[in-house]
């Protein structure tokens, strides 16, 4: 039989065990930053501008505010994820913005936390034109063949097949609308998609918006046969005509469409978790923007300015910190 001493020892073994694994067990499990205070930014397709921005601000802010990406298509479908509570903040476009505050309250009341660069519409088709049946200009009365109509500005896309991908699908009917044009329109879900059919010759162009310059472009190479297309019809506001060049494309001087952008937040309470981590981040932006204008960031951070009071783009979310540009007590509306 066992001694006495070894079953003491077993006995003394067994509830040494028992303590170990009842810790363990009552041990909570390591978590991160407590959701209330993380803020979740709506942003666009990985690899193009709006994420890219994001980046940016993971890498300069994220050590005091709590950030998380919320991958999306583009800033029309951030306004649908902001309403839906999806997100916190979110990057938009003014013109996007100003056209569908009409459709909903809760996107009427979303408030700017800091304007941002502006997105370009870029419009790619083939060097060598689109292979279409019809009748070739210039020959013949009703000589009907397969020829490749050459695609130099926006306006030869009237009356054509184009895909369009994210924000490029409201922007483009607007601007038929706008212009009268009979573009026909095929919604696309990501640039790479689009950029196939264009090679493919299914359709004339692919329109897409983002910030200069655009992930999916500049991984072209001249030997893809495409080209980028000047934006050549009349700019009223809130658009404005910018120059930009795409060197992996010998693209020179090229006549954008461009579209300035906002970050924005829903309305949150001041004093709130929400409210307070988005002042947070504002006030880190405009406390870094010298380091992101000038570090090795996205080149979309050199348009971001101090806004000042008085800036139709700018409204000022409640209690949100103030700089020295902005010491007046009332915060303007954003333009309608």
């Amino acid at each position: 039989m066992p001694s006495r001493s070894k079953i003491a020892l077993a006995a003394a073994a067994l509830m040494l065990a028992s303590t170990l694994a009842g810790a363990q067990a009552a041990k909570p499990a390591a978590v991160g930053p407590d959701a209330h205070h993380v803020l979740r930014i709506a942003t666009g397709a990985q690899g193009k501008g709006f994420s890219r921005v994001f980046a940016d601000l993971q890498a300069v802010c994220g050590q005091q505010v709590a950030l998380s990406e919320v991958p999306t298509e583009g800033g029309l479908q951030n306004l649908t994820v902001l309403v839906a509570n999806r997100a916190d903040l979110g990057f938009v476009q003014v013109d996007t913005l100003a056209e569908m505050k009409g459709s909903d309250d809760s996107i009427k009341r979303l408030q700017t936390v800091v304007p941002m660069h502006a997105n370009l519409l870029h419009v790619v088709a083939r060097k060598d034109g689109y292979p279409r049946w019809g009748i070739v200009p210039l020959v013949g009365p009703l000589n009907h063949r397969w020829f490749n109509q050459g695609i130099d500005s926006y306006s030869d896309l009237d009356g054509l097949a184009v895909a369009v991908v994210g924000s490029a699908r409201k922007l483009g009917r607007t601007l038929n609308q706008e212009h009268g044009l009979d573009i026909r329109f095929v919604d696309v879900e990501t640039d790479e998609a689009a950029i196939a059919m264009v090679r493919n010759g299914d359709v004339a162009a692919m329109l897409t918006t983002s910030g200069w310059p655009s992930g999916p472009l500049q991984r072209l190479k001249r030997t893809d046969g495409l080209k980028l297309v000047r934006y050549d019809l009349p700019i009223q506001q809130p658009y404005q005509k910018l120059r930009k060049n795409y060197d992996n494309l010998d693209a020179w001087n090229v006549d954008f469409l461009a579209a300035e952008n906002a970050l924005v937040a829903r309305p949150f309470t001041a004093d709130g978790p929400k409210g307070r981590a988005v002042q947070a981040l504002q006030s880190c932006i405009f406390e870094k923007l010298t380091q992101l204008q000038e570090g090795a960031f996205e080149p979309a951070w050199r348009d971001v300015r101090q806004p000042a009071d008085g800036d139709v783009h700018w409204t000022r979310p409640p209690g949100a910190a103030r700089t020295a540009a902005n010491s007046d007590a009332t915060a303007p509306r954003m333009r309608p």
